[in-house]
């Protein structure tokens, strides 16, 4: 989900379909300077002054016919900041993490 047409909140949620520890990989691929894991369902980073924190949560598996797809529930919360820093951080983790498909 971007953010085109409003503001980046300061918190919101989205489902994801990825185990914790396919999450991490891309994470850190992402941002490698990444503190926490999959094992603690939380992590942490800083872009300058603006922090922001995700934790995940398992969603159980979406089923398509034969597909089993493990979804996570991904709560994204920043710490104090303006709304451009959120939307440079969110829009810089979102690129590096796209996935490709259809």
């Amino acid at each position: 989900m971007a953010f085109i047409n409003g503001p980046v909140p300061e918190a919101f949620e989205r489902r994801v379909t990825a185990t914790a520890r396919e999450f991490e990989r891309d994470l850190r691929q992402a941002w490698p300077v990444v503190e926490g894991g999959a094992a603690g369902l939380r992590f942490s980073l800083q872009d300058g002054a603006q922090s922001l924190v995700i934790d995940i949560e398992p969603a159980g598996v979406r089923r398509l016919g034969l597909f089993e797809l493990p979804q996570l529930d991904v709560r994204y919360r920043f710490g104090p900041g303006d709304e451009a820093a959120r939307r440079a951080l969110l829009a810089r983790l979102d690129r590096a993490m796209q996935k490709g498909g259809g």
